[in-house]
């Protein structure tokens, strides 16, 4: 009895199993609603019928229907929320660039406002002082810059030497060692 049950209930399980993989596509509540209501389904037939074959079947295959047609909504509904969660993706990242943009807008309108504050109180001699302040600084970086690329150089040099002193007393001591070894 269980033999002739087991069977026939595999095997619808099997196929069905396989078709339901080939028409959801996107997820496997669909698959897995068929096959735990196809198992439902057939321990229902058994226990509410006579515990024929046909009852046992008919169970599993109803069951198998309304398990399918209750994981396709799964499915469905977690498609639903994978797509509204893209779409708040999306205008979030929007909103974001959106942001970004206005905020670049208003640096950039306080900074024509202060040339233009800077317009209209400024004096031809105030243009001259910035200006000669302006060359006063120049000349006091180009003097710093100056005076570190000397001091690099100097350092460069300083390296050099000590290269060559550590090199020549390598050397020294190779002769010596083997002068010594005579």
């Amino acid at each position: 009895m269980v033999l002739k049950i087991f069977i026939p209930l595999a095997s619808f399980l099997f196929i069905l199993a396989f078709s339901g993989c080939q028409t959801t596509g996107s997820g496997n509540g669909q698959t897995t609603g068929a096959i735990l209501g196809a198992i439902a389904g057939g321990i229902a037939g058994n226990n509410l019928g006579d515990g024929s074959d046909a009852n046992v079947v008919a169970g599993a295959v109803i069951g198998g229907i309304l398990g399918s047609m209750a994981g396709e909504q799964v499915d469905r509904r977690r498609e639903e929320l994978a797509a509204a969660e893209a779409q708040r993706q999306y205008e979030y990242e929007q909103e974001v660039r959106e942001q970004q943009k206005l905020e670049k807008e208003m640096e950039s309108l306080e900074a024509q406002r202060a040339r233009d504050a800077i317009a209209m109180t400024a004096t031809d001699a105030d243009v001259s002082a910035a200006e000669r302040e302006a060359a006063r600084v120049e000349a006091e970086l180009a003097k710093k810059q100056e005076a570190y690329e000397r001091s690099q150089e100097r350092a460069r040099r300083i390296q050099e030497a000590q290269e060559r002193i550590a090199q020549a007393q390598r050397e020294l001591e190779e002769l010596e060692a083997k002068e010594g070894a005579r």
